[in-house]
C-alpha cells in the first residue's frame, strides 16, 4: 500500500511544478493544458459579443457588415448603451468624411471633419508607422479616416484578435496605440463612472471614443491643444463647430487619454 503521506507529498510536487511547465512530467502538463483551458473558458464567460453595423461609404469596397466587440459583463445595460451609441457615432463621423471626400466620384472633397481640424492641428500629424511625412491636417484626417477603413475591415473578417471592452477605474476610455497598418484589434477600456456623469455628454463621448481609436490607428499623445490627437477629437467633441473664446479646450481633452 502506498502511505497516505507520500500521496499528499506528490500533490504537493505537482501544484509547485505546474506553475513551471518545462520541469513538468507529461502527466502533469497534460493536467495544465486542462487548467488553462477551463480558465479561459471561465474568462470568456465575463463577456458577451456586441454587433455595431458598419455603413457603406462610396467608393469603398469590401466592407464587413459587422463589427464585433467582446465586452465585459460588468457594465449596467444603460452605460452599455452609451458605448455602442459611441462606436456607431464614430462609424457615422467615418462615413461622412467619406462620403464628403468622395465628392460625387471625384475623391478629392473636403469633409467638414478635416476642414475643422485643419484650422487647429498644427503638431505631430504623423501616426508611429508613417514612413513619410504628412504635411498638414487634411491629409492627416484623410490618413486617419484611411486607417479607420482598414480596422474596421479587419475585425469585421476576423484578421485582427479580437476587440475587448474592459472596465477601467480611472480616467475615461484608455487605448494603448497601435505601432502598425494592419491586425490592430479595436479594444479599449473605459470608465463606468464617468460613462454615468452627465458631464460627459454623448458629443463628449463620441469625442474621447473617436480619440481612443485615433490611438488604435497609430497616433499619440500629447492631449493639449494644436496636437492632431487633440484637435481632431476636440472638433467632434463641439459637433465641428468653431471653438469659442469663452470654452477651454482643457474642457474636453480631459475625457481624452
Amino acid at each position: 500500500m502506498i502511505p497516505l503521506t507520500s500521496k499528499k507529498s506528490k500533490s504537493k510536487k505537482h501544484k509547485k511544478t505546474c506553475l513551471k511547465k518545462s520541469k513538468c512530467t507529461k502527466c502533469q502538463q497534460k493536467c495544465l493544458k486542462k487548467c488553462l483551458k477551463k480558465c479561459k473558458k471561465k474568462s470568456l464567460r465575463s463577456y458577451h459579443i456586441i454587433q455595431i453595423p458598419v455603413p457603406k461609404p462610396a467608393g469603398i469596397s469590401g466592407l464587413p457588415k459587422y463589427i464585433y466587440f467582446r465586452i465585459s459583463n460588468s457594465f449596467t445595460d444603460k452605460q452599455e448603451q452609451r458605448i455602442k451609441t459611441a462606436i456607431s457615432a464614430v462609424l457615422s463621423l467615418w462615413y461622412n468624411h467619406h462620403k464628403q471626400k468622395w465628392n460625387g466620384g471625384t475623391n478629392r472633397g473636403i469633409s467638414d471633419l478635416a476642414a475643422c481640424t485643419k484650422a487647429y492641428a498644427t503638431k505631430n500629424p504623423n501616426p508611429i508607422w508613417a514612413k513619410s511625412s504628412i504635411p498638414n491636417a487634411i491629409a492627416a484626417t484623410n490618413v486617419a479616416m484611411n486607417q479607420f477603413t482598414q480596422l474596421i475591415r479587419d475585425n469585421g473578417v476576423g484578421k485582427s484578435p479580437p476587440a475587448i471592452i474592459d472596465s477601467r477605474s480611472s480616467t475615461t476610455i484608455y487605448a494603448p496605440v497601435g505601432k502598425t497598418k494592419r491586425r490592430i484589434p479595436l479594444s479599449f477600456q473605459i470608465n463606468p463612472k464617468q460613462l454615468d456623469k452627465s458631464e460627459l455628454t454623448n458629443l463628449k463621448l463620441t469625442g474621447s471614443m473617436f480619440h481612443a481609436w485615433l490611438h488604435r490607428a497609430g497616433w499619440r499623445d500629447p492631449k493639449t491643444t494644436s496636437y492632431f490627437i487633440s484637435e481632431c477629437p476636440m472638433c467632434v467633441a463641439r459637433n465641428l463647430k468653431p471653438k469659442k473664446p469663452d470654452v477651454r479646450d482643457s474642457s474636453f481633452y480631459k475625457f481624452f487619454d
